[in-house]
């Protein structure tokens, strides 16, 4: 799987070329949406704070729905995100943090696929034979969401409501792992909030009240903290 993210993540930033030049205002609307939905219900909600520590428990379908909308984000299945994630917790900001800045920018933000999941940090999901089938056809799901969307709406389709807001998650995603772990006033590596990308990931930048308290599902903590996928598991709870 990692030398096919690898090759689906030069693609998301191919998108670009064509989006700068035939994307009218509406495609952006569109990406934006799907980017909603692949990170704030896929990869936020459910593989992040449901799946990876379990800070909520939402009816199962949501759950099935949410691993859906993360899939075609170009993340990895389920299985190996979360793997990957409690793996970083462990190791937070060491030489063996698959995420940490320590490895420097160009391998935390674009490079991160290559690091191997490790099933031993899974075996509560491995158990499940929906993740299991997820992992196992994850492409298949990938060709099969293109092939629709080229069918209903035309191989431009696949640009704006595929690849570039796949290309909009992988950095957001990996800007966490950057900037969510460097405080710039004292130039460390270390957990920090940034309240701009806490409103522009869904509320993951909230990412030192997240490493205190890994088992909350509200990382704000705060009112003026936005959390939106907050907002939203409180809802659906």
């Amino acid at each position: 799987m990692m030398n096919y993210l690898f090759i689906f993540q030069i693609l998301t930033h191919l998108s670009i070329v064509p989006m700068l030049l035939w994307g009218s205002w509406y495609h952006y609307l569109i990406a934006f949406v799907v980017y909603f939905i692949t990170g704030c219900f896929g990869m936020t909600m459910t593989y992040h704070r449901l799946l990876s520590h379990k800070s909520y428990n939402p009816f199962k379908w949501f759950e099935y729905f949410g691993t859906i909308c993360a899939t075609p984000g170009g993340t990895g299945s389920s299985i190996a995100w979360v793997a990957v994630h409690r793996e970083h917790h462990r190791f937070n900001d060491t030489d063996k943090d698959p995420h940490t800045p320590k490895h420097g920018f160009i391998k935390t933000q674009f490079l991160s696929m290559f690091h191997k999941p490790s099933i031993r940090y899974v075996p509560d999901i491995l158990r499940s034979k929906f993740h299991l089938a997820i992992h196992r056809h994850y492409w298949t799901i990938h060709i099969f969401y293109a092939l629709t969307l080229t069918i209903l709406f035309g191989p431009f389709a696949v640009v704006y409501a595929y690849l570039f807001p796949s290309f909009i998650l992988w950095h957001a995603g990996s800007l966490i792992n950057t900037l969510g772990h460097y405080e710039f006033k004292s130039k460390t590596i270390k957990p920090t909030n940034h309240w701009l990308l806490g409103l522009l990931i869904w509320g993951e930048g909230f990412h030192k009240n997240h490493h205190d308290d890994a088992k909350s599902c509200d990382f704000g903590k705060k009112w003026y903290n936005i959390d939106i996928a907050y907002y939203w598991i409180k809802l659906i709870s």
